[in-house]
């Protein structure tokens, strides 16, 4: 028994209460009990909010799903807009929806995309320093935390808790956290990858002269249910058709026969290509800004 309950503590990363009410519960098969175990570990709370800068005319969604055991942010997710019709959305609906739903807004007309991406960025570390406050979840005591990073603003926050199993937490398709993957890619917290394919271009520019910032012609070639919507988002899929969509080029890691080209769609959606070094890829010339890019200071 202690045995089956080691190699229990070990696979899931329970504790031994735990482990030995788990395989309690599945008659001591250790298989079993591996499997199960994911619903009465709850050591997860979704924090969902939305917030208006009311003296701005700013709407914003926020999500934070933190691991209170571990004392990890598992997702940190945030959009603001000037879109009215964001703020009529209750943070109280399904964490898993509040996120594909912040996706959806930030390719809105009237996203602020590099504000988003800041907030994101400098929120996550403020918030890990504030570990004593932030594993309460208690939304009265984070809300008072949002506040204070971001003040001067003048801000109004609802925040609600959502209380998750590890079961629950990964029922993504993918079976994996954002914040696993983004331990293989250095970049912020939060940050979906996609595979994807760089269109080829007999006319185009050779891999090894490109240039971050160029524009590129890509195709989404991930399978993932994730993948699916976020393409859907983005104009990169049209029923089951893939459509070429362009994309900037973020950077790029030579390698000796073929490199890896990280392209950007979004605030926190990049594709990542592996292309042979002997190809060239088709470019096109970058648009022109959105209007209210221009007249945002900070953007």
């Amino acid at each position: 028994m202690f045995e089956k309950v080691r190699l229990l503590m070990e696979e899931t990363g329970c504790e031994q209460g735990e482990a030995e009410l788990a395989l309690e519960l599945a008659d001591n098969d250790l298989e079993k009990a591996i499997k199960t175990i994911g619903s009465l570990l709850r050591h997860i709370v979704a924090l969902k909010g939305k917030l208006n800068f009311y003296e701005k005319s700013l709407y914003g969604l926020l999500l934070i799903v933190i691991n209170t055991k571990s004392q990890e942010i598992l997702r940190l997710h945030t959009v603001v807009t000037y879109n009215p019709g964001l703020y009529e959305n209750s943070p109280e609906m399904d964490w898993y929806a509040l996120e594909k739903m912040i996706f959806s807004y930030r390719l809105d007309a009237g996203s602020l995309p590099d504000f988003t991406q800041e907030l994101e960025q400098k929120l996550t570390p403020y918030l890990l320093g504030k570990k004593d406050t932030l594993v309460k979840c208690d939304p009265a005591e984070i809300k008072a935390l949002l506040l204070e990073f971001l003040a001067p603003d003048k801000v109004n926050i609802s925040l609600f808790a959502e209380e998750l199993n590890l079961t629950e937490f990964r029922r993504l398709p993918s079976n994996e956290t954002v914040n696993e993957r983004s331990k293989i890619h250095d970049t912020e917290p939060g940050t979906v990858w996609l595979e994807v394919d760089l269109l080829e271009d007999a006319d185009g520019k050779e891999l090894n002269k490109l240039a971050e910032g160029e524009t590129v012609l890509s195709r989404i070639t991930d399978t993932r249910d994730i993948a699916h919507y976020l393409a859907h988002l983005i104009g990169g899929q049209k029923e089951s058709e893939k459509i070429p969509l362009p994309a900037v080029i973020k950077k790029i890691a030579f390698g000796d026969n073929e490199s890896e080209v990280q392209v950007h769609y979004a605030p926190g959606i990049i594709g990542i290509a592996k292309v042979k070094n002997d190809v060239k890829i088709k470019l096109l010339e970058p648009k022109e800004e959105s209007w209210w890019k221009k007249i945002i200071p900070w953007t």
